[in-house]
C-alpha cells in the first residue's frame, strides 16, 4: 500500500521584474495656426485623418437632411402662396357671382322683361292663360 505523503509547501521567490521602457511614439502636434488649418481644408487634406473618416457617414446623414428640411420647406411655402392665391380668386368668383346673380334677378322680373318688350313693339297680355284640355282614346 501507498502512504499519501503530505509534502511541505516551499517557498519560491518572485522572480525579478525586468525594467523596461515603455516607448510610445507620441505625435508631435504640428504647428497649428488658423493659416495651416484654412490651407488644410482648402487642399482636402483634412479628409485623410482617421477622426474624419469615421465621421463622413453621419456628415453625410446630417447633410441629406438638412437637405430634406430645405426641400420641405420651399414645397411648403410655394403650396402655402398657392393656397392663399386660390382662395383670393375663391373670394372674387364669389363676388362675381353674387353680383351677376343680382344682374340677372333684376333683368328677369315681369316689368323689366315687360319694358324691354314695349321697344320691339310687343305688349304684355291682359287676358288670363286658358287651359285646353284633350281627351285620348
Amino acid at each position: 500500500m501507498s502512504k499519501n505523503v503530505i509534502k511541505e509547501p516551499t517557498i519560491e521567490k518572485a522572480k525579478p521584474k525586468k525594467k523596461f521602457k515603455l516607448k510610445l511614439k507620441i505625435p508631435t502636434p504640428k504647428n497649428t495656426t488658423i493659416g495651416n488649418a484654412f490651407n488644410d481644408v482648402l487642399e482636402g487634406t483634412f479628409l485623410t485623418s482617421k477622426g474624419v473618416q469615421k465621421l463622413l457617414p453621419l456628415g453625410l446623414l446630417i447633410t441629406l437632411l438638412m437637405l430634406a428640411y430645405i426641400a420641405n420647406n420651399y414645397w411648403s411655402i410655394k403650396s402655402y402662396r398657392e393656397m392663399y392665391s386660390l382662395k383670393r380668386e375663391l373670394k372674387e368668383l364669389r363676388f362675381e357671382h353674387i353680383t351677376t346673380k343680382s344682374d340677372f334677378m333684376y333683368i328677369s322680373k315681369q316689368s323689366e322683361v315687360a319694358r324691354k318688350l314695349d321697344s320691339l313693339g310687343i305688349k304684355e297680355s291682359t287676358v288670363p292663360p286658358q287651359k285646353f284640355f284633350y281627351k285620348s282614346n
